[in-house]
Order: C-alpha cells, then structure tokens, then sequence
C-alpha cells in the first residue's frame, strides 16, 4: 500500500500523554492542555483511551510511520488492558524486525504483565493502564533512546514524553531546585532527575508500576560486563559487524529512512550497512557552512573539514547525498533561536551545536520521516579524546568535565563556587561509579575503562539522545540510533578495552568491523567532531546579546553570570581587550536566560 509523502510541517511534536486519578473522574480536557504545552498547528494525529480513572493517548503526525499503531487497548483474554507506545519497539532481542506495535505490548501484559519490560527490546518509552486492577505501568528501553516523566500527585500521577506537557498539568507546579541548576552547570546528566521539583524522568531500563497500595520501581536492564568475553579478537570483529548490520536493517524497514553522512566512522558505517541492504539509491545529508572547506584551519577537536570526506563516503556508496549549507545570518535568526527555546527541556553545555542540529533535522524531514543518526557510538567503542588521556580516563571524576568546566566557568564561575557545583558533581560521580558491576576501584586498564565506557553511556550520552530526540519529534522525524541497539551495547560494552584499542587507535573494533565498507580515506580518517560554522558575523551576535544582558536588570540570568565579564562585552564586544568566552557559555547564558524567561521560572535561593 502505498504510503503517504513526507511532510514538512511546522513544530508539531509526537507526544505521549496522560494521567491516572485514583480518587475521582479524570477529565480528557486536561489531557487536551497537557499536548497543547508544546508551540505549533494542531496535531495531524490524535489518539486517545479514556476511562473513569485515567486517561491516555499519543500526538503526532499522520504521516509519520507506525503514528496509527502507537495506541492499543483490550485484549480477549484482558480487556481493560491499555497500551501508549512512543518509538518501535519488537518482541525481544534479537527480533529482526520492528513489525509489532502497541498491540505487542499488550499481548506481553496477558502473558504475564510483570515480566513485560523484559520480553521487548527496542527504541521506546511505554505507558500501560490496567483498567481492572488499576495500575499504571510505566517504562523505558535500556539505553532509555526516548524521554518520559511523570509527578506523583497525593490521588494519582501525571506522566508525559515532554516535562512541558506534564507541567501544563494543572496539579503541577513548575518550580526549579538548585540541583536543577547545579546540573545545568556541571555538564551531566543525572538519572531520574530534572531540574524541577517533585517532577521525575523514569530511568533507563527501568520499569515503575503506580497503584492505589503504593509504587514499585524494577531495573530491567542494566550494564554488565563481568561475565567476561569469551571471544578471540577475529569472533569479535565479525560478531561486531552482524551486530551492527542487524541494529541497521531493525531500523530502517518503517517509512521513507534517510541516513546522517558526516564522511566519519560512525555515521558512514551506517550509511554503508543501509546502502548494502537497501534496494535503490539511499538518501544522505550534511551539515556544511559557505566557504568552510576553504583556508580551513585544523582544530584540535576538528583536525579537517568533513567535505572531502563526505564526497568520498557518498560517491562509494552511491547515495543520492544532500549538502545543507548553513548561512550565519540563519543560524542566528530569531525564529530559530525562539524554536529552541520552546523546544528545549533544560539548557545545556554543549548549546553550540543546536542551531545547525535543528536546521539540518528539518530539512532531512523533507525528504523523509526517519533519519540514521550516529549517537552513543562515540560511548561505546571509545572515540572521544578523553577516553585516551590518562588523566582524563583514570582521574575520580567524569572524564568530560575538565574540558566543560574550561568551556563555562569564565561566565559561570561566580555560579560555580556560590552553588558548589565541583561538590555536587562528586557526589554524582560516586553514585554513578557504584552503579559498576565490578570493583570500581580495580585499576587494570580493562576494568577501569569499562567503567568509563559507562560513565559515557549513563552521564554524557542521554543529553545527546535527548537532543535528537527533541528536535526530530518537533517536525515529526524519528531519529533511529543502531549504535543504541540493546545486543550491540551489551556484547561491546563486554569486550576488553585491549580489543576496543588493538590497534592503538580510537574505535579500533568498530573500524575493523566496518572497514571493508568504506573507501580508504574514511577508513583512516581521525576522529573529528561535530562542524561549527567558522563565520565571524556569528560570534559577533553572540557577544552582542550576551552584552545587552547588562542593559535589562531584570535578566533573570544575570545572578548566575560574571557582571564584570557581561559589561566588559557591552562596551566592546569584538575590540582587543573583550574577554576571551567560548561560544558554550555564551549560548548558554543566552539560551537560559530565554528559557526562564519564557516560561516565567525564578532561579532557587
């Protein structure tokens, strides 16, 4: 049958929403406001169950695939048994395909409810009523790829897939915690928490059932590496490559799929495992900026422009590629910027790669209604700087943060010491490492790192998965990560970090897992990081606005910046003498500055 184009619609957002009243009638109206929390035309697709104490239902786009099986509810065996589904998900490991929908929940729940979160795998969050026995069950995947909260209420809980929705709840009120600020600062993520109060994330892999005689939370999944890894390094290698090939070919048989192509390791794997499988030509994009390529000045973090690669990578596989040139003045606009504000859950660090993020995803979405994206490889088989620096990798901390704090603490660094956020971020560090199935404190390199392997994977990659999350769901594109595939994770996360570096290079199995898929060039390409437009006039809006600060006493950022810094940029924010910031804090600041302020917050204290 054939299926209907895609769409390039404004923000609409795929949504799942609900509450659950024990005490009285809920009302479907409420369920209405909490969906009307996120900017943009009504939804194409509204799906909704409702009963005497609790209702439920997804929004999205009528396009979009698998939109119409994302609502299911009775089962012969079961009636009363209701079932929202955000994302895909398939019978259990191993499944080759995500051909089942909210209705194989619910076959699950009649098989034995309690061991539902272990028979599915999958990229999903999963809202489940029992209308009978009254219970709500609410769950996550293991590498937790889609978002879901919830508030406890005195008589029920109010759950959703954006905290806007469950704060447009009006039994929820919208109040920010310290925490919620040391968190923004400190450049991690913490499980199960936000930035507001009484509001909660339901944790990766875990499982949380709310009834009349209390709550229960069950973990379902979790990193475990101590079993050992009984393969030789070739077993790896190959048992690596159908891994991969099999998370590719999971996601990409629902709707028009396209692939992300920045000519590195990661997205060109995917692109080339999904052009081996496909039938016709494959669609690609890139991010790219006017003149980037030329006079090109090596960085660090950047040591070449992705162009020339990505000319190679689409040339070998023979996609049907798409350069998204970037211009400053665009990725400056107003209307842009007010879009990530609107879409934003809390800001964040790493803000700079959210304006060409956003852009790139909305015209991928013209082309298509899913997109290949290559996060968590970087996690999982090391290609980060930090993983490969001593004192980066074996220090008590999280191996990111040396490098966060440099980016922020000029701007921030008043905040940092008045809010103590290097306390706050040790006391996360010690919860996060007791999470370890092993000896944390073993400091043989194949021990440690795969531990640092999964401070990655729990602290640094849900910002990441959130982001992608956010953006795609607001023009309805469903960004698919292979490299977050349950069995991928687990049998990589096994290997000793000896066979992850075998070769003393980063992403060491992941290269020779998918090197004879790629043209030399890519092969032996380094590791380079997301491209960020070298245009001056860029820099120049940031340092302007963030300057303007020190014209409006009323910023509600402006206790949390260093005023001498903010006043110094107004008087001259491009001269010799104007302070040296990153463009991280800059974005920053402005872009919680325009967060509070949009939605009417006070900072704590």
């Amino acid at each position: 049958m054939a299926r209907a184009a895609p769409t390039a619609e404004g923000p609409t957002m795929t949504e799942l929403v609900g509450y659950v009243c024990f005490t009285a009638v809920v009302e479907r109206a409420v369920a209405l406001r909490m969906l009307a929390a996120r900017p943009g035309p009504r939804p194409s697709d509204d799906r909704f169950w409702a009963g005497p104490h609790a209702v439920i239902g997804v929004r999205g786009h009528a396009a979009e695939p698998d939109s119409s099986r994302a609502l299911a509810s009775g089962r012969p065996a079961r009636a009363g048994l209701v079932a929202a589904l955000l994302g895909r998900c398939s019978a259990g490991p191993g499944t080759a395909s995500f051909d089942d929908d909210a209705g194989l929940v619910l076959d699950a729940c009649v098989r034995g409810a309690d061991d539902l979160p272990g028979s599915l795998d999958g990229d999903y969050a999963l809202a489940v009523w029992d209308d009978h026995r009254e219970h709500l069950t609410l769950v996550r995947d293991a590498l937790g790829t889609r978002p879901l909260y919830y508030y406890r209420t005195p008589d029920g809980v109010v759950f959703a897939s954006s905290l806007d929705a469950v704060l447009n709840h009006p039994a929820v009120p919208a109040r920010l915690t310290t925490d919620g600020v040391r968190q923004m600062l400190a450049g991690i993520a913490v499980p199960g928490d936000t930035p507001y109060a009484g509001v909660r994330e339901v944790r990766a892999g875990h499982a949380l059932r709310f009834s009349r005689d209390g709550d229960q939370e069950r973990r379902h999944w979790r990193l475990d590496g101590s079993a050992g890894h009984p393969d030789d390094l070739a077993t790896t290698v190959g048992q690596t490559r159908e891994l991969l090939a099999q998370a590719v070919r999971r996601r990409t048989n629902g709707g028009t799929v396209a692939s992300l192509l920045s000519g590195g390791l990661d997205s060109s794997t995917l692109a080339a495992l999904y052009a081996q499988q496909a039938r016709a030509a494959i669609a690609t994009f890139a991010v790219d900026y006017p003149g980037y390529e030329t006079g090109y000045q090596p960085h660090i973090a950047r040591p070449a422009p992705d162009s020339p690669y990505v000319r190679d990578m689409a040339a070998h596989i023979g996609s049907r590629h798409t350069d998204v040139i970037l211009e400053a003045a665009a990725l400056t606009a107003t209307d842009l910027w007010d879009t990530l504000v609107d879409l934003l859950e809390a800001p964040t660090i790493l803000a700079d790669v959210e304006p060409s993020m956003y852009s790139l995803y909305r015209r991928v979405r013209q082309a298509a209604d899913a997109v290949l994206g290559g996060e968590g490889a970087d996690e999982l088989f090391g290609g980060f700087p930090w993983f490969h620096h001593p004192q980066w990798a074996l220090a008590e901390d999280f191996p990111w943060t040396p490098t966060t704090d440099m980016v922020v603490q000029p701007l921030f660094g008043r905040a940092f010491t008045e809010l103590d956020v290097p306390g706050f971020r040790a006391e996360q560090y010690r919860t996060a490492a007791d999470e370890f199935v092993g000896d944390r404190r073993d400091t043989r390199p194949d021990t440690r790192m795969r531990l640092v392997v999964q401070l990655f994977l729990t602290r640094f990659l849900p910002e990441q998965l959130e982001r992608a999350h956010r953006f795609g769901a607001a023009i309805g594109l469903d960004i698919r990560t292979p490299f977050c595939d349950r069995a991928l994770v687990e049998y990589v996360f096994a290997a000793p970090w000896s066979m992850q570096t075998f070769d003393g290079r980063e992403k060491s199995l992941l290269r020779a897992a998918a090197g004879d898929l790629l043209p030399g060039s890519v092969r032996e390409r380094r590791k380079s990081g997301y491209p960020l437009t070298r245009d001056a006039g860029y820099d120049r809006a940031l340092r302007t606005a963030v300057g303007k600060l020190h014209t409006d006493p009323d910023a509600p950022v402006r206790p949390l910046v260093d005023e001498d810094l903010v006043q110094a940029l107004h008087a001259d924010p491009m001269g010799p003498d104007a302070p040296r910031l990153s463009r991280n804090e800059m974005e920053l600041a402005l872009r919680l500055n325009a967060w509070l302020t949009k939605r009417n917050l006070r900072l704590p204290g």
